[in-house]
């Protein structure tokens, strides 16, 4: 493969959609529109568009792999090794996961340590293919250095990843199913980023200058404009990231906004995909049209990553909700089989260098009969179709929510949270946040449904909160210890549940368990005037207690559950 090319089929699809979709030159122009109107762009943004975004370029670009791979009997059976084995493995990864959050953490550590090098593989992989059918004559060191600039900027990226302190854990509501970096020291990461960082430089200019001395500016256009994609995704953010500087005029490569402009970077890259992917389709022999093909990649992809959801989801096998931790498990299994499927089969020898670089084409497959009948066949299919509408119905309930939500129509959040239930759709955190609204207006028992319907789906400490505090409203003080008590058991240092545990056990009638969560709370916020005010009530209740005790007297047990109204208002008036 060292042999120059005649440029006589330069482009796959011409210059324009070559270099805007395949070469990064679309994410290019983005970046210069966002660098003069960026925050405009964003706050004006349709909540809508990512969303829709992942539905119609990230799902079928994910189902292109599925398609290539498992379509032809020839092609799973070249690639059995991956098709079954590997498969089966990452399925077994992802079901330990659901029920075991050690094991989910690693796999969604494994994925988003491996994507930025999947981007990275095909950012090279399609330098070297625009490079032949340019007819450069790129020898073996020429790549050794075109191969290394991409490399090192991947390996830049991925030690910013893993210092120590980026877990990303944020609230105690968090999933445990989440990013865990290695935590290298940052004594060493003071040392390595900036070696990494120098020799990336080096390589990207050296391999610049190598390959300008082997064929004009123009022939290397494509390849120019992927390291210059390569730097925008990566090297750059990642050095200002670690340098702690946040260039504010220049939000794109400010890493506060990383998580809203890395979207755009995945469309970028799921876009490149599908031009690739497509332009292969149709030299393979059996292509019937791009809307056929687009509608079997578009239901593989559906397939892959709803059905998961729904089969392991609350509803199902699984017991986890999509906001805490079944999401990011089934994007992290999903990712982690499209890498590996991909590592195998896009590699520029053989015949793929045949059909990419030289513009073969090949023979049909003859149709030959299969395990998998016609009849089975219809409903793999069907199943990826409905897939696909489980998406969209989906990301459009998800917009219904923040629409219901803006407008404060509880009513309509509610039953919008209910038909998201019906495929196990609904959320924990989003349950939790309604029953605090219900609560605010005073609906004691619907915020109860809500807060328990949460619960169901994650062991919240705030829903157990909320659940204490309908119970304290409706003057049942010793079931909203006991749920205080409950969410401590997940969150031993909540103040809000520590204060209201020890406010509960006091008025039902039970000080002695009050104060240790009231002297907790005040070591935790030793400034607290509330605190220190219940603290004193607390003292004086057990001193009262101690006393009644010394005269043979049990304590007033106040207002338990089932009480009366009118120890209920004594209660409150306590």
């Amino acid at each position: 493969m060292t042999a120059a090319q005649p440029p006589a089929n330069r482009w796959l699809f011409g210059p324009v959609p070559d270099l805007l979709l395949g070469c990064g030159g679309a994410y290019a122009l983005l970046v210069g529109v966002l660098l003069l109107a960026g925050p405009t762009l964003r706050e004006s943004q349709p909540a809508l568009l990512f969303p829709l975004i992942a539905l119609l370029v990230g799902t079928p670009h994910y189902g292109a792999t599925l398609v290539r791979v498992y379509e032809h009997r020839a092609d799973r059976r070249r690639y059995a090794l991956f098709t079954v084995w590997a498969t089966a493995l990452i399925a077994a990864f992802f079901v330990a996961g659901i029920y075991v959050p050690a094991i989910g953490a690693f796999l969604v550590t494994l994925y988003l340590s491996w994507s930025p090098w999947h981007y990275t593989g095909q950012n090279y992989g399609i330098a070297v293919m625009f490079a032949r059918r340019n007819g450069v004559a790129i020898s073996d060191a020429d790549k050794r250095w075109l191969y290394w600039s991409f490399l090192l900027s991947f390996l830049l990226a991925l030690v910013v990843m893993h210092g120590a302190g980026d877990a990303g854990v944020g609230s105690n509501y968090v999933s445990p199913i989440h990013f865990v970096p290695i935590g290298i020291p940052a004594s060493v990461l003071g040392v390595v980023v900036p070696v990494l960082g120098t020799a990336a430089a080096v390589a990207l200019v050296t391999a610049a200058v190598r390959l300008l001395r082997l064929a004009p500016a123009r022939a290397l256009l494509p390849v120019g404009l992927l390291m210059l994609t390569q730097l925008l995704w990566f090297s750059l953010p990642f050095v200002l990231r670690y340098y702690e500087i946040h260039p504010r005029r220049l939000e794109p490569f400010d890493f506060d906004f990383r998580t809203y402009y890395f979207l755009w970077i995945a469309a970028g890259h799921q876009i490149q995909y599908l031009w690739v992917t497509s332009w292969y389709a149709r030299q393979t022999g059996q292509w019937s049209g791009y809307a056929p093909w687009y509608g079997k990649v578009l239901a593989a992809g559906g397939g892959v990553w709803m059905l998961p959801a729904l089969i392991f989801g609350p509803i199902g096998l699984g017991a986890l909700s999509m906001d805490q931790g079944l999401a990011i498990l089934v994007a992290a299994a999903v990712n982690v089989h499209h890498f590996v499927l991909d590592g195998a089969i896009w590699k520029l020898r053989g015949r793929i260098a045949e059909i990419l670089i030289r513009n073969a084409t090949e023979t049909a497959e003859a149709p030959r009969a299969s395990w998998l009948g016609a009849g089975a066949r219809r409903a793999v299919w069907a199943a990826g179709a409905f897939g696909i509408g489980l998406f969209a119905f989906h990301i459009v309930h998800q917009d219904l929510v923040r629409a219901a939500e803006l407008r404060g129509d509880l009513a309509a959040l509610r039953s919008t949270w209910q038909r998201l239930a019906w495929f196990g759709l609904d959320e924990a955190h989003g349950r939790l946040q309604l029953g605090r609204k219900l609560l605010a207006q005073g609906d004691l028992e619907g915020a109860r449904a809500e807060f328990e319907r949460s619960l169901a789906l994650a062991p919240l400490p705030g829903a157990w909160d909320g659940l204490a505090e309908t119970h304290a409203r409706a003057g049942e003080w010793l079931l909203a210890a006991q749920a205080c008590e409950r969410g401590l058991e997940r969150a031993p240092d909540d103040l809000s549940l520590l204060g209201h545990g020890a406010i509960a056990w006091r008025l039902a009638g039970q000080p002695e368990r009050a104060l240790p969560l009231i002297e907790r709370a005040l070591s935790l916020d030793p400034g607290n005037a509330n605190l220190a005010s219940e603290h004193r009530r607390v003292v004086a209740a057990v001193g009262s207690a101690g006393r009644a005790r010394t005269a043979g007297m049990q304590p007033a047990a106040g207002a338990l559950a089932g009480s009366g109204a009118s120890e209920v208002r004594a209660a409150d008036s306590r």
